[in-house]
């Protein structure tokens, strides 16, 4: 992941990994980007040793570095059935402006 305007990598950006579920998603890590913008998650199998569900369905979302705000989803695009050793690289160039913390709004006065 890169910055829009300057094509720097971003580090500090959380990103977390999901286990996409019918009935709700089972979060398997979460991670820092580095600063050339990488990361690992790594989680154990025993996630995955019920009788439906013996694989994970992979999806990623980044949010800023206090991880209150989303900046990307891989949700429409679950890696389905994956394997122990996944591979995602997320070539999107975030705009700064979405970086940044939003400004809280002043009240206007008369």
């Amino acid at each position: 992941m890169t910055e829009a305007e300057t094509g720097a990598p971003l580090a500090g950006l959380l990103v977390r990994g999901w286990d996409k579920d019918l009935i709700f998603d089972d979060r398997l890590g979460e991670a820092t980007t580095d600063a050339n913008g990488h990361f690992e998650i790594i989680y154990t199998d025993e996630a995955f040793r019920s009788v439906f569900d013996q694989q994970p369905d992979l999806y990623l979302q980044v949010f800023d570095a206090t991880g209150s705000r989303e900046l990307h989803t891989t949700k429409s695009g679950v890696r389905w059935n994956a394997s122990a050793d996944e591979e995602f690289e997320i070539a999107i160039a975030i705009p700064r402006a979405r970086l940044e913390a939003p400004r809280p709004s002043t009240p206007q006065t008369r």
